[in-house]
């Protein structure tokens, strides 16, 4: 039952969704445990019995390229700058907190800043970028149990301070005694300075407004300042018992989930400004920046993206059949899926027909996400106590609606043209279809990218018309 106190049920609620959480072990073998073990928002921590590589069946990967990136000297300057992008869903996060392992077990420091925790959703600023790397780098050492001394944190931690203060009215503010207190206390001053920061950002404070105008107007004391202290965090690095020679890495996540124009001005526009980062950096950008670029090209401002793709069901000139059932399917990948869906939940328990995870794997298209969403649906449309055959058929219904939902006839005529393997260009009705995921990205053996139409789109009446003429006048 309820408890009496509102706040105590919240607090309780938390906590007690917490220990359910944690009591769980994959795979489930209760149908009730499906949304929770195919939490499609929920990257895999190393160690995480759900993990599966997938990185041969998807004829390429993120990690060993990052690794030779960073085991190599670079081009120009000390450090490496990369892009990472892919459609939301495929996986990156899961990909990067695996590389974090590697790097924090091959010489290297390694941190995930995930900026839409820090940050909340605001309109991003080059400075945001250089007090993150500035608190992560602080906190990295701390972690490491040999924190940045007091010389190397003050210079930049009375400079904020005093920026912060804005005018003579607000000297004696919060945010100076806070500073005070931390220098006194030996904190983590920095994070905490920096924190409030943040916070005042995401509500809108007139405050937080009000200094990063100036952060704006201060750039190369910003850069210079937070420079200094990466080199000093480079240095201590080497003196760790390991030592850590490679440096500090950061990895600026989530920056798919802004704004891309915003995300572009920042990050590309400005790439001069965060070129200059003194550590190792990755940043997740959204796809479309990829797909359609604004004014400079991304390989331009930090090299060519690594993009991860998604797992090629089919070969790359096979073709479609009246249905998704019956047409041609690489059968290893189908077994890789089904593998990797076997150690969240026990295929043989959950659902009423095993037979039907086959066809929600096919329905996927490769795209992680979609086999998640599809389990997930077929749970919610299931009304006995496994994953019935109905269940699955009404989840392939409902993820279709949202991929067919506003496809105009020169959609489906694009589609139609990537399905018949026809050359497409590039262009903003293509790029469009990448970005809604209704056309997919794959690399073939030989590392060739290829695009394929999402497979829930296959059966649509419009679609098969449109593939028909294609199939016609080839």
């Amino acid at each position: 039952m309820r408890p009496e106190s509102g706040a105590g049920w919240a607090s309780g609620s938390v906590t007690y969704n917490r220990r359910r959480q944690m009591e769980i072990h994959f795979p489930v073998r209760e149908s009730r445990l499906v949304l929770r073990a195919c939490n499609a928002r929920e990257p895999l921590a190393p160690g995480d019995s759900r993990w599966y590589d997938f990185t041969a069946l998807r004829h390429a990967g993120i990690q060993p390229r990052l690794q030779k990136v960073l085991l190599a000297p670079p081009a120009e300057g000390r450090f490496h700058h990369r892009l990472l992008c892919g459609h939301r869903g495929c996986g990156k996060s899961t990909e990067l907190l695996h590389f974090q392992q590697w790097a924090e077990g091959n010489g290297f420091a390694c941190r995930r800043v995930e900026v839409e925790v820090e940050l909340g959703h605001i309109d991003l600023e080059f400075s945001d970028f250089y007090l993150l790397a500035a608190t992560a780098a602080e906190k990295a050492l701390a972690d490491l149990g040999s924190p940045l001394p007091e010389k190397s944190l003050r210079p930049i931690i009375e400079w904020f301070a005093e920026v912060t203060k804005v005018d003579d009215t607000v000297r004696e503010s919060e945010l100076g005694v806070e500073a005070t207190a931390q220098a006194e206390g030996g904190i983590p001053w920095l994070a905490k300075l920096t924190g409030k920061f943040f916070s005042g950002m995401k509500v809108g404070a007139t405050h937080a407004v009000t200094v990063r105008q100036h952060l704006r107007n201060s750039p190369d004391r910003l850069i210079d300042l937070t420079n200094a202290l990466l080199n000093r965090a480079h240095d201590q690095l080497k003196t760790l018992d390991p030592p850590r020679d490679g440096g500090l890495i950061l990895i600026f996540d989530n920056l798919d989930r802004y704004l891309s124009e915003r995300v572009d001005a920042v990050l590309i526009q400005a790439s001069n400004l965060l070129g200059k980062l003194c550590c190792h950096a990755l940043f997740t950008i959204p796809v479309d920046l990829e797909y359609n670029p604004r004014r400079v090209p991304l390989r331009d401002a930090y090299g060519p993206p690594l993009v991860l793709p998604m797992i090629p069901l089919r070969e790359r000139h096979a073709r479609w059949g009246s249905d998704v059932a019956e047409s041609e399917h690489r059968q290893e990948a189908i077994d890789g899926l089904r593998e990797a869906l076997s150690r969240r939940v026990v295929i043989a328990e959950v659902f009423e027909q095993p037979t039907d995870v086959e066809l929600l794997l096919r329905m996927s298209g490769g795209c992680i996400r979609d086999v998640m969403h599809l389990v997930s649906l077929a749970y919610e449309f299931s009304e006995g106590g496994k994953l019935s055959t109905e269940g699955c058929v009404n989840a392939i219904r409902e993820l279709r609606a949202t991929y067919a939902r506003g496809l105009s006839y020169d959609e489906y005529e694009r589609l139609a043209a990537i399905a018949a393997g026809e050359s497409v260009d590039r262009d903003e009705l293509t790029n469009q279809l990448l970005y809604q995921r209704r056309a997919l990205e794959y690399y073939d053996q030989e590392h060739e990218v290829w695009l394929g139409v999402h497979p829930v789109i296959v059966e649509i009446e419009e679609f098969q018309n449109a593939y028909a003429r294609r199939r016609r006048t080839a």
